[in-house]
């Protein structure tokens, strides 16, 4: 269980130097910042088993508040006992209404968790886009 939480720390350490900082849900519950909704998750998931299995963790890339756009980013981890939580894939969209329906999405799978890209890197992408007049 040590490990685990060395693990965590990890995962932790790279979100925020990433720039996802904010709240997060573990597999669509448990909200709260990473540390606290991913030990709630893994207190649930670890009742009598010993494996890990694969989850989501949501969070908002770009949150203005309720009536404004926002992007939102799904990453889909795995856990190996020897290396750690790992990115597997992120897939972030950009949505400007209450509709749900994104306006343009982004996925990428990752090799490893550096390739992460940065929040500002996700925002750009998918994120609102300034419109040029051409003369």
């Amino acid at each position: 269980m040590r490990r685990l939480g060395l693990h965590i720390d990890e995962l932790e350490k790279l979100l925020n130097e990433k720039g996802f900082d904010g709240h997060f849900l573990c597999n669509s519950a448990f909200p709260g910042k990473l540390r606290e909704s991913l030990h709630q998750h893994l207190l649930e998931m670890l009742q009598g088993e010993t494996h890990i299995p694969s989850f989501y963790l949501t969070t908002y890339s770009l949150w203005k508040g309720e009536e404004s756009p926002y992007v939102q980013c799904d990453f889909k981890v795995r856990y190996d006992k020897d290396y750690g939580f790992e990115i597997d894939k992120v897939d972030a969209k950009y949505v400007v209404d209450r509709s749900f329906n994104p306006v343009r999405t982004f996925e990428t799978r990752l090799k490893s968790n550096e390739d992460l890209p940065t929040r500002e890197n996700i925002n750009s992408l998918v994120g609102q886009r300034k419109r040029s007049l051409k003369l």
